[in-house]
């Protein structure tokens, strides 16, 4: 049984004369342990399908499946506990608290969950170590650079582990090098902690990180590619997807 099933997701916006489908019998599966990206022309349903898909929208028809169990149907309170105990959330904007230090910022989802002391210290050294936040434990948001902050709302996210992270255009206000070290460190938490990924982005070097990206055109899955060689041919087979299929930016 695969890890995530999106089964024939249908996501319908306006009324009558006036409707909108954004996405459109959609369906497709990914493995535990996957790094899948989802790319498109803006307005293809990349975030409509990001949102049905970590419960933040309902889907007009269809259903999504994580572990077999249909995540549309979930009541609120369930939704709210489904949500922090097993997915994380990367945005574009970092939502870091100010008056919080790192430290704080990084445990706060386990602090509310009221984990265990040993627990929380144990996953904050861990994820402090991957991402390199060792050093930053004790400064505030306003003292950290672009990236040190997207780095903090990544452990953020992960610090629960999550059984799915979701990354919507996680590299979209981060310089080249910043992005860069961000997409290391994804990669090395999908390698060593096998941590499920899935990351929207127009941006065809955040995509190569991937290992597989489903193109999405006018609310239907258009293509899928598969890294089969090097980061560098993957590119390459990106950019020409790209071409093929219209939008996204080729390079930083």
């Amino acid at each position: 049984m695969a890890f995530v099933e999106v089964k024939q997701v249908s996501k319908i916006y306006g009324h009558r004369a006036s409707l909108v489908h954004a996405l459109n019998q959609v369906s497709f599966t990914i493995d535990k342990g996957e790094f899948v990206g989802i790319m498109g022309p803006s307005g293809a349903g990349k975030t409509t399908l990001l949102n049905v898909m970590s419960t933040i929208d309902q889907p007009s028809s269809g259903q999504v499946l994580l572990n077999g169990e249909n995540v549309s149907r979930l009541h609120d309170q369930q939704l709210a506990e489904f949500r922090r105990q097993q997915l994380g959330f990367i945005f574009q904007d970092f939502n870091l608290l100010d008056a919080l230090t790192v430290r704080e910022n990084l445990i706060l989802p386990l602090s509310l969950d009221k984990t265990a002391y040993t627990v929380i210290q144990t996953r904050l050294q861990h994820i402090a170590q991957i991402l390199g936040l060792e050093q930053l434990l004790d400064r505030y948001p306003n003292e950290l650079s672009i990236g040190q902050k997207q780095r903090v709302a990544c452990g953020r996210a992960i610090i629960t582990a999550p059984e799915l992270l979701f990354a919507d255009e996680p590299t979209g206000s981060l310089d080249s090098k910043s992005a860069t070290e961000l997409l290391q460190y994804l990669s090395q938490l999908n390698d060593t902690d096998q941590t499920t990924i899935m990351m929207v982005t127009h941006d065809a070097f955040t995509a190569s990180y991937c290992k597989r990206i489903l193109f999405i055109k006018d609310g239907q899955i258009f293509a899928e590619l598969i890294r089969q060689g090097d980061r560098k041919q993957f590119f390459n087979d990106i950019i020409n997807m790209q071409a093929t299929i219209g939008g996204g930016r080729i390079a930083r």
